[in-house]
């Protein structure tokens, strides 16, 4: 019922459902569509838990990081620590809500690797 929406229209979308339902699944989809329409643009998910994040990874690395598409998929959470060349060239960002709001906020003295340079990165991510 959301495809024609979300792939072929630029209508927000607010979806609600229990687990297992096929929510990331739709996510997918809106993913694919932005990627379509702007090769360069970036997309940040926001996973709740560190242990999702890194499932998240694993499964999309694999899936979105094959051939024919080659994307780069990131984790950022506490357990991981990037530069700024690395966020600059992924296409997809995997963050916990915890790690994406100091990118995003540009806080500075945080540890696990964020510098300022990082932070100006996510402020272009949010805007």
């Amino acid at each position: 019922q959301l495809f024609h929406i979300l792939y072929h229209t630029d209508t927000p979308v607010l979806l609600g459902a229990p687990t297992g339902s096929g929510k990331t699944t739709v996510a997918e989809l809106a993913l694919l569509r932005m990627k379509k329409q702007n090769p360069k643009a970036k997309c940040v998910y926001i996973a709740p838990l560190k242990s999702l994040a890194r499932e998240r990874l694993k499964e999309w690395s694999k899936r979105l990081g094959a051939p024919p598409l080659k994307w780069k998929v990131l984790e950022l959470s506490g357990d991981t620590s990037h530069d700024s060349r690395a966020l600059n060239n992924s296409d997809v960002l995997i963050c916990t809500p915890e790690k994406w709001d100091l990118i995003s906020r540009g806080w500075r003295g945080v540890s696990g690797g964020f510098d300022s340079s990082s932070a100006s990165i996510g402020k272009r991510f949010v805007r």
